[in-house]
């Protein structure tokens, strides 16, 4: 099987079920992002899933900016 993907092998290839865990899908002023769940609302932008474009241009919502969810 040949499995086609623009998703990094780690999204795809789990090495540890606590590290899937701790991912979550959220949405941050409107804009989708998967989050790294640290400790209570604090949180590390993982990657933007929205197809707007201007979205991957904010440097906001960067990977491995830290968020707080409220």
């Amino acid at each position: 099987m040949i499995l086609y993907t623009m998703m990094p092998q780690e999204l795809i290839y789990q090495t540890d079920a606590n590290e899937f865990g701790k991912q979550k899908l959220v949405t941050y002023d409107g804009i989708p992002l998967l989050v790294d769940i640290e400790e209570g609302q604090n949180c590390t932008v993982i990657r933007v899933m929205s197809s707007d474009p201007a979205h991957f241009m904010n440097e906001k919502y960067t990977p491995g900016t830290k968020i707080t969810l409220s």
